[in-house]
């Protein structure tokens, strides 16, 4: 996977989501990186592609488009959490709840919440990849290339972004990071 991830289909899948939040204001300033933030993408995503195998596993290769939007909401909801942990130094016990459902909790600091409901950011992001990956995404070389990959680098940034502007919120909020 380290291959893929520096791949032109990364890159482009990746900028998706960077233009989405570029255009709706969101990226303003340089992104919050946190070691603790990272850490966090690591586990939720090894949880995520748990999943993904255990469909595989029951025959179910195929993700619909109200899955993948699911996909982008959840993130999107488990890095509010993220972010509401580390301000608040409690550990991270994601859990996969409502990644393919759509029924995705949002446990998170109340204001933050009441923030990241108002934001159309993982819908816009959900829209941007779908539209790229039916118009562009099977013209660039795949070689092989599993396509939940490609999904997974734009879910990736949708959760930087997503942690950075709920850090940004929480800051503002009077949390000290």
């Amino acid at each position: 996977m380290p291959e893929f991830s520096r791949s032109l289909l990364a890159q482009a899948a990746a900028l998706t989501v960077v233009d989405t939040a570029r255009s709706a204001g969101l990226l303003e300033r340089p992104l919050a990186v946190d070691p603790v933030l990272a850490e966090a993408e690591k586990e939720l995503f090894f949880k995520m592609f748990e999943q993904v195998a255990d469909r595989r596993r029951r025959n179910l290769h195929e993700l619909s488009s109200d899955e993948v939007s699911s996909l982008f909401t959840f993130v999107f909801a488990r890095a509010a959490e993220a972010a509401t942990n580390l301000a608040n130094r409690q550990p991270n016990r994601f859990e996969t709840l409502g990644m393919f459902d759509g029924k995705v909790p949002l446990n998170a600091d109340e204001r933050l919440v009441g923030y990241f409901k108002k934001l159309t950011f993982p819908t816009d992001c959900a829209r941007a990849y779908w539209e790229w990956y039916q118009r562009d995404a099977e013209s660039l070389p795949l070689r092989g290339t599993d396509p939940i990959l490609p999904l997974f680098e734009a879910l990736k940034w949708t959760f930087r972004i997503s942690c950075h502007i709920a850090v940004e919120k929480l800051e503002a909020d009077g949390f000290r990071f």
